[in-house]
């Protein structure tokens, strides 16, 4: 069983504070003052998340992100690299709902 995790979970050994694990799913995000727009999550972890977009957010956009079943939490963009997108949640996620949300939108 381990050996299949390992496939789909990101060390967090290579300076991340945080384990990642690859996940597939559709959030919502909102800027400040801006429409709420969706996008495809691949990653989250405890402290943040990636997502892919055609029109990323500049670098430290502060925006809102609506992940499936959790409230509205707030997340810092850290990195774009063409379509994707790396945020920080300024609140990092309890481990029990890192766990939940890892397992219910692994791919």
């Amino acid at each position: 069983m381990s050996g299949q995790n390992s496939s789909i979970t990101k060390s967090a050994a290579d300076g991340r504070r945080a384990v990642r694990t690859d996940v597939s799913a559709r959030a919502r995000l909102r800027e400040a003052g801006m429409n709420p727009f969706d996008v495809d999550l691949f990653d989250l972890s405890a402290t943040g998340f990636r997502f892919f977009s055609y029109s990323p957010p500049a670098v430290d956009t502060h925006l809102w992100v609506n992940l499936p079943g959790l409230q509205l939490l707030e997340a810092v963009v850290r990195r774009v690299d063409g379509t994707n997108c790396g945020c920080e949640f300024v609140s990092p996620l309890h481990p029990s709902v890192t766990q939940h949300m890892q397992a219910k939108l692994r791919k």
